[in-house]
């Protein structure tokens, strides 16, 4: 399938109007996760129990800390099948590691991949919602291995540090979190795979194509969650399984994503809707309060994604193809927005 350029255009524009429309009305749901809203004493070191000394050592060089600038843990085995009931149990595979810091309330979650040559599966924007369903708030977090790995198991030091605040981890959430984590990333890729088929774009073109592609993914997991807390709100438990499926159908349509997913894909995207509604605590005005900053966060990329085409070559800004379209589009939504 030839990717849209218009399609892709066009879903920039209602990502960015989906940005400043999150509803704020939704049903407040305890949960035994719950960040505490003091900043910590000094960042959480979080190694990778599979690390030689030599390996931790490297690591610690990549993420810039000395073992007087951070607090240290370390993230096992029997950690990941506890926090996401899954796991061989062998140390010797728990090769990435990340550094967590507990920031001002407001402040949001930001994830920096350090290594993104060796963390070769997830991108740092798609650890940002299954963050906010495992129930982390206003953490910044750092991740880096000095090996390739996939980067699926990097949220179990995210919560080790967490727990060695006194925070305590709701297993249903985290394993949901880490279903999201595993689910969406397999549908980016076939989205992503979908929308390039016969594309005639540049390398350098695909992939920031690729990029924009898994960020209106993203958002429209914001979408189907800020939906969703509207719907528990307005109607308590009388939400059916019509309404959770005209959501994620919804979402995907305004995110213009409809062409590129397969029924199956919206299936489990329907299954972890269902998910976010009977699970406590992901729906929460805490939550939606997070799902906020982290849209800001793709509204980001998107801008950085706007300066980055008009910074190529002349004869592509000149075609008035995708991405010049794309850049004016971001650059005029911008002009109008500070207006």
């Amino acid at each position: 399938m030839k990717i849209s350029k218009i399609g892709l255009l066009t879903s920039t524009a209602l990502l960015f109007s989906s940005l400043l429309t999150i509803p704020t009305a939704a049903l407040a749901t305890s949960s035994s996760t719950t960040s505490e809203e003091t900043t910590w004493d000094k960042p959480m070191f979080v190694a990778g129990a599979g690390l030689t000394a030599a390996q931790l050592n490297e690591t610690m060089n990549l993420l810039n800390i000395t073992a007087t600038d951070v607090d240290t843990e370390v993230a096992t085995a029997q950690d990941l099948i506890n926090y996401l009931g899954t796991g061989s149990g062998d140390d010797s595979a728990m090769l990435s590691s990340v550094v967590v810091t507990k920031e001002a309330s407001g402040s949001g979650i930001q994830v920096d991949i350090v290594t993104p040559a060796n963390i070769t599966l997830i991108t740092a924007e798609q650890y940002m919602n299954p963050l906010v369903t495992a129930g982390i708030t206003d953490t910044s977090i750092e991740v880096a291995s000095v090996v390739q790995v996939t980067g699926e198991s990097a949220l179990t030091g995210v919560y080790k540090a967490f727990e060695a605040h006194g925070v305590t981890i709701d297993p249903d959430r985290a394993q949901l979190a880490q279903e999201e984590l595993t689910t969406t990333t397999d549908i980016a890729d076939e989205i992503t795979s979908e929308a390039s088929q016969d594309s005639t774009l540049s390398s350098e073109e695909q992939s920031a194509a690729d990029e924009a592609y898994q960020t209106q993914l993203n958002q429209a997991l914001v979408d189907i969650k800020t939906e969703l807390a509207a719907l528990k709100e307005a109607q308590g438990d009388n939400v059916t399984a019509e309404d959770v499926e005209n959501v994620v159908n919804q979402a995907l349509k305004d995110n213009d994503l409809s062409q590129y997913i397969s029924q199956d894909s919206i299936n489990q995207l329907i299954a972890l809707a269902q998910k976010y509604l009977d699970t406590d605590g992901v729906l929460s005005q805490e939550s939606l309060d997070q799902l906020q900053k982290i849209s800001d966060s793709f509204k980001d990329t998107l801008s950085q994604l706007g300066d980055q085409f008009g910074g190529l070559t002349d004869a592509l800004k000149a075609n008035e193809g995708f991405f010049q379209n794309l850049w004016t589009s971001v650059k005029d939504f911008f002009t109008n927005l500070f207006n």
